[in-house]
């Protein structure tokens, strides 16, 4: 799935069809107005790599149950997390200060394009947490990530991966427990198989009925909604609180290819606005899309505009209705998985 170019269907969107409508709501915002882009994998991927802070399998691996709660007696778990990382537990001779294993850990950052992260076991908190300098540790886990928006992790990242890990606890006298590679690797294939069949995109378009509209004053618009330029300048960003309070963001504005930062803006000119609803990554708690109808509705109101599918025709309830039902299905499948839309891990895994 690495490197797939961006997709739209339409009919792909309305064919999930009936569930979401239920919401009362729903029905009130646009009936008429909304437009559907399925996106592939890796839509956008390059673009999100500036945001972060984005091979079938021959024998797929059965799917990992969702995480339970921790049961008692049980370290609270950390960053790493079993559905999406391979975890190599590292069993400490004795106890380890994290000014001595910090040194040590400048080769498990990233294996390829895949997170690498380290945590040690406090005994005394009964918990698992990076590793910190000052803290003393009974053992250590090392996770990388089974795949991301750049695919799947593959047997040279393993075998990066695993020699990094080797050197570590060479070095601390810790004896590791090592993955077999041809199980881990079609577990990875098997994630990016499921992530794919999720990730998915929805999109709104305003599109002018009259002139252009010149970049000038779509940038004028968006930073006085509050949206944030992105920091490569290619689109702006609504942000939302989640509950923890944690801002995140919730959907893009585009106008076509403009860059924001670079090209002159009151030469660029169009007559379509895209906003964009990336919907694993988004809470789904905050109900985004009935968000992105919302303020798709009130911008075309206030610009003189009306909202579009991709083939610029409005669509009918019937194509609303059938969006919303996408929604549920997909919601359904990430929260059976135990990755909730707008998770930590679904963050993690629908990332560059």
């Amino acid at each position: 799935m690495a490197g797939a170019a961006v997709a739209t269907d339409n009919n792909h969107a309305a064919a999930a069809a009936a569930a979401a409508a239920s919401t009362a709501d729903a029905d009130e915002v646009v009936a008429e107005e909304v437009s559907v882009a399925a996106a592939a994998r890796h839509a956008e991927a390059a673009e999100d790599e500036a945001e972060a802070e984005a091979t079938p399998a021959p024998v797929p691996a059965p799917a990992p149950a969702p995480v339970a709660a921790v049961p008692d007696g049980q370290p609270t778990p950390a960053l790493i997390d079993p559905l999406i990382d391979c975890i190599v537990p590292l069993h400490l001779e004795r106890k380890a200060s994290g000014d001595r294993i910090l040194p040590l850990t400048g080769r498990l950052r990233r294996a390829g394009t895949k997170q690498v992260h380290i945590e040690g076991l406090r005994t005394e908190a009964n918990a698992w947490e990076p590793v910190t300098a000052g803290h003393q540790y009974e053992d250590l886990q090392v996770g990388v990530q089974l795949a991301n928006r750049g695919g799947p992790l593959n047997a040279l990242e393993f075998s990066e991966f695993i020699t990094a890990v080797e050197s570590l606890a060479e070095s601390l006298d810790a004896s590791a427990d090592l993955p077999d590679m041809s199980e881990t690797v079609a577990n990875a294939r098997e994630l990016d198989g499921f992530a794919a069949g999720c990730d998915v995109q929805l999109g709104v378009n305003v599109i002018s009925d009259g002139a252009p509209w010149s970049a000038a004053y779509v940038q004028n618009v968006a930073t006085q909604d509050g949206l944030v330029l992105s920091r490569d300048g290619t689109r702006f960003i609504r942000y939302q609180a989640n509950a923890e309070g944690v801002q995140r963001p919730l959907f893009t504005l585009q106008f076509g290819d403009t860059n924001f930062l670079r090209d002159d803006l009151t030469v660029k000119a169009g007559r379509q606005i895209t906003l964009l609803l990336d919907v694993p990554v988004a809470d789904q708690a905050a109900r985004p899309f009935k968000t992105v109808c919302e303020y798709g509705h009130t911008l075309a109101q206030r610009m003189g505009a009306q909202l579009v599918d991709d083939n610029m025709r409005p669509l009918t309830e019937a194509s609303f209705v059938a969006i919303f039902s996408q929604l549920d299905t997909l919601y359904n499948k990430l929260e059976a998985r135990g990755m909730p839309a707008g998770s930590l891990v679904a963050l993690r895994l629908f990332s560059i």
